[in-house]
């Protein structure tokens, strides 16, 4: 709950929070109607005979519980849900708040490495370039990111969730694979592409909005981490109740064929 909190307090910077409590709460109120309509539907298989009292009580609790898990949960996998459609939906809006230097920093970054004193990207292959290139801007994203991180206001904060949600070779892989197909798209794989029209293409990609779409894709990529993790969560704490009863339907069914057994004359 703590997560929803912090990136409710973030999201409210720059769009309207009631919309994403609302999606949230709705999703929330359907998973626990459902529950509770499933368990009600359920219940002779759920309150199948206990050996003892402890566990018949723990029984009814499913009752009560395992609505109120569904609900709460279905909350927080809403809530993110709908914060990964406004965010898709009110782009520009984030936008704004997105560093300006990446561009600046990337363009030299990608100078330096087309210039005349890097003999090393002279004897690499346009593919192996592009995936050098990818290297480099991803770097640089990173690095402006840290840079920002520091700063007050809501483009430090912003700035700063994005470089937690940078972390991991998972979203590194999912950006360095967006800038390289951006870059294919643009200019191709043919070993005869000259080394200043990529330069001139990718300089055009930056300028175009390069670190926003990247910027958007790993929040997209982090935020559908969180939805699964939830998922994942709840799954295992269900897993506890179907296991008990599971194993109290087993143990019924044994005492049943014990005492259905014929008595030895």
């Amino acid at each position: 709950m703590k997560s929803v909190v912090e990136y409710f307090r973030l999201a409210g910077e720059f769009t309207n929070p009631a919309r994403l409590m609302w999606g949230a709460f709705l999703t929330g109120l359907i998973v626990f109607i459902i529950a509770i309509v499933l368990v009600v539907l359920l219940r002779k298989y759920i309150l199948v005979n206990r050996s003892g009292k402890i566990l018949r009580f723990v029984a009814y609790t499913y009752f009560f519980l395992l609505p109120l898990l569904a609900g709460f949960f279905a909350f927080k996998w809403g809530f993110f849900n709908s914060l990964r459609k406004d965010i898709r939906e009110h782009t520009p809006v984030y936008a704004k708040h997105v560093p300006a230097t990446f561009d600046e920093q990337a363009t030299n970054a990608i100078q330096s490495l087309f210039g005349p004193n890097n003999t090393a990207a002279k004897g690499l292959t346009t593919n192996q370039l592009i995936d050098t290139v990818g290297t480099v801007v991803y770097n640089v994203y990173g690095k402006t990111l840290e840079e920002r991180a520091s700063v007050d206001g809501a483009q430090g904060r912003m700035a700063a969730f994005m470089l937690r949600a940078t972390r991991g070779a998972g979203i590194a892989f999912v950006i360095k694979k967006y800038i390289r197909k951006l870059l294919t798209e643009k200019i191709g794989l043919q070993e005869e592409v000259s080394s200043e029209l990529m330069q001139t293409e990718i300089a055009a990609l930056i300028k175009g909005g390069l670190f926003v779409n990247i910027a958007m894709i790993q929040v997209d990529h982090f935020l559908k981490g969180m939805q699964k993790g939830v998922l994942i969560t709840f799954l295992l704490i269900l897993a506890v109740p179907c296991i008990e009863i599971g194993v109290a339907h087993y143990l019924h069914r044994k005492r049943l064929k014990a005492q259905l057994a014929p008595v030895p004359a």
